[in-house]
């Protein structure tokens, strides 16, 4: 009698990795090299240790189970921590971005063996990203060297002399090389860039929260102050004199006046120059390469320099305190903005009413007028909206610097010390702002 066949047993494939099953295990890692650190004036000890470190993570993610890869790292780690600290040991004065650079790259050979394990377990995969995970390693020992003297990690030079190495200063290469490096090899390991984006944010934002001195104990001991402050700003006082022998007024209408005007002057010149130059500084309606790259590069320039900058410039030319200086600050700002939102969006336009409108002889202009503006009309609009409400935030300000309107008289009632009209002034225009974006944000919607 012939045996009934087994029914074949059903192949689940494998789970997709995710981001999130990497913490725990990065977590460990990184506390697990804090320890690591300690043994940092031991060179060849240090590195093993690190190296051993990143394997068991490696393991851990099931990147690799290989005692061969184990070696490689241990060896790797091994040489590569005692390149960095020979090149520190080597240095005739401080820790100098040369000296770092020579001791970075003693940790940047270990990234490459870390790299090369990846690389082995990672089918598919170019050679490139061993030579990024060297840049990963030895980028982050690098940035620990040049904001040692900040953190605190190594003395400053007095005389010529040289600095202590610190305990902390191992330790904090430990974490930040280990952290950035590994991250970057799970990052190409798993095809998940966030891995080494959360990574390498969370070791560079720890070096600047200490390199600038941030304390949230500071934030929290200081907020008994805030009854003082609040004792001086209320009640609001709305009316004041404005001059000897006259009684108190509403001097806030003028100057909030000012500063609308300011903002329409600046939105519709703005956006009307803005128009022009989005359609030559997007590729699909842009004349020719040199056009496209005068009209980016031009629009690059205005956005890079803040409008604070064209406040001061054009209040210095036309005299400070003048509505005239911060309407031309708001214009170029309103340009850089409106020309950044809309030339994006003409990127995106549908290119068939373009290409029908060229095969029927149109000129390029009667193109963009005919064929491409129709289809973002609406969305030029509602653009045209939102630049003017930032236009009101903004004029206020650009008053502090000279460009007029309801920052000029804010700044003036700060000086005097006078917190209750100073409050006065801030609930008028937080009134105003809230009051014009509700009708901005009601107009987009209808249009978009």
């Amino acid at each position: 009698m012939t045996a009934l066949a087994e029914p074949d047993l059903e192949v689940r494939p494998p789970e997709p990795r995710r981001s999130r099953d990497f913490v725990g295990p990065v977590v460990v890692f990184t506390i697990l090299l804090g320890f690591a650190g300690i043994s940092g004036p031991a060179g060849p000890v240090w590195g093993a240790i690190v190296g051993a470190l990143v394997f068991g993570l490696f393991w851990w993610i099931r990147l690799t189970r290989s005692i061969a890869d184990a070696v490689v790292l241990v060896i790797g780690g091994a040489v590569g921590y005692s390149l960095f600290n020979l090149a520190l040991a080597a240095r005739d004065t401080g820790v100098t971005t040369a000296v770092g650079a020579q001791a970075a790259l003693g940790v940047a050979v270990f990234g490459l063996a870390a790299g090369w394990v990846m690389y082995r377990n990672s089918p598919g995969l170019t050679p490139i990203p061993i030579l990024l995970s060297g840049a990963a390693y030895g980028g982050g020992a690098y940035v620990v060297l040049l904001t040692a003297v900040a953190l605190g990690l190594l003395d400053k030079i007095r005389d010529g002399e040289q600095q202590e190495l610190t305990v902390a200063l191992f330790v904090a290469v430990s974490i930040a090389s280990g952290v950035i490096g590994a991250t970057a090899n799970i990052s190409f390991w798993s095809k998940l860039p966030s891995s080494f984006a959360v990574g390498f944010t969370f070791i560079i934002s720890v070096l600047a929260w200490n390199e600038i001195g941030f304390s949230i104990v500071e934030v929290f001991t200081q907020m008994s102050r805030i009854t003082e402050i609040l004792d001086d700003f209320l009640p609001p006082d709305f009316v004041w004199i404005k001059s000897p022998g006259q009684p108190p007024t509403f001097n806030m209408g003028k100057a909030l006046l000012e500063t609308f005007q300011i903002a329409i002057v600046g939105a519709t010149i703005g956006c009307t120059l803005a128009a022009p130059l989005s359609f030559y500084a997007s590729r699909p309606t842009s004349p020719n390469r040199a056009v496209y790259w005068l009209a980016k590069s031009f629009l690059n320039v205005i956005r890079t320099i803040p409008d604070l900058f064209w406040a001061v410039l054009f209040a210095t030319a036309v005299g400070f305190g003048k509505p005239f200086a911060g309407a031309l600050a708001m214009i170029m700002f309103s340009t850089a903005i409106m020309g950044k939102l809309l030339s994006e969006t003409v990127d995106a336009i549908n290119l068939g009413p373009l290409e029908a409108a060229r095969a029927a002889g149109a000129t390029n202009n009667q193109t963009i007028m005919k064929a491409a503006f129709p289809q973002i009309a609406p969305n030029f609009v509602a653009y045209a909206l939102y630049v003017f409400e930032l236009n009101i935030r903004a004029s206020v300000v650009i008053g502090f610097v000279g460009a007029g309107g309801i920052g000029r008289l804010l700044d003036e009632r700060r000086q005097f010390f006078q917190w209750d009209q100073v409050m006065a002034i801030v609930i008028v225009i937080f009134t105003a702002v809230i009051v014009i974006e509700a009708i901005s944000i009601y107009v987009r919607r209808k249009l978009v």
